[in-house]
């Protein structure tokens, strides 16, 4: 554990927590850590959840499928992120999404329950705990909408270039890696994988963008 500490105290949940607090939360929140492959699933749309994860490293896809049978990613979460807060809810409930390894990762699970219905013993950090649960949904809602403003672009290169644009903020430079393969790339900005693969080469062709496989570098900021 002690080598994902720093992970932990960068998470929303343990924001501002010392090394001992953490470990006694944990405590209180009945941590485990179990490894996934990639490619495996975490949890499927139908279970019911009762213990949220946080990324201890890797990254994690989330995925819906839709009444057609159309599956779709519409969040990609990495190391010190945190899903599947709604093991929140009162009565269990399917979680709605899958959850999927979109690497080699290890995920540390905690039963948020025992914060929130701590029965006959109450945890001494329970106050701080939900009140970064409160900030952890207001992140998870900005990311939802940072999501629809993605896929609000109507063209297929101003997704892409909105995409990759993102990245770059995020990797804090214009040469960055994405934790998509061409599929899940295709599937998170929901289009077709073969129009993407035709969209990526006359963007190149454009001198807009360069790529091999999944590392990418921005070269112009304008469609």
């Amino acid at each position: 554990m002690q080598e994902y500490m720093n992970n932990l105290q960068s998470t929303v949940l343990f924001k501002n927590f010392t090394e001992f607090e953490i470990r006694a939360a944990l405590s209180c929140l009945q941590g485990s850590i179990k490894d996934y492959a990639k490619k495996d699933v975490i949890f499927a749309q139908e279970e019911l959840l009762d213990s949220a994860g946080i990324i201890l490293c890797g990254n994690v896809l989330l995925c819906k499928e839709n009444i057609s049978g159309t599956r779709f990613i519409f969040s990609e979460l990495g190391s010190g992120d945190i899903f599947g807060e709604t093991a929140l809810r009162l009565a269990q409930e399917p979680s709605g999404y899958e959850a999927v390894a979109g690497s080699d990762c290890k995920i540390l699970f905690i039963r948020i329950n025992k914060i929130i219905r701590p029965g006959s013993q109450t945890c001494q950090l329970r106050a701080r705990i939900i009140e970064n649960m409160m900030l952890l949904l207001l992140e998870n809602n900005r990311a939802v909408y940072q999501k629809l403003d993605l896929v609000s672009h109507k063209s297929l290169r101003e997704r892409v270039l909105h995409y990759l644009s993102l990245q770059a903020q995020k990797n804090n430079s214009s040469s960055f890696e994405i934790p998509f393969s061409r599929s899940d790339l295709a599937d998170y900005l929901t289009v077709d994988r073969s129009a993407l693969s035709r969209e990526l080469q006359r963007m190149a062709q454009d001198g807009l963008i360069a790529f091999s496989r999944n590392r990418f570098e921005l070269l112009a900021a304008d469609a």
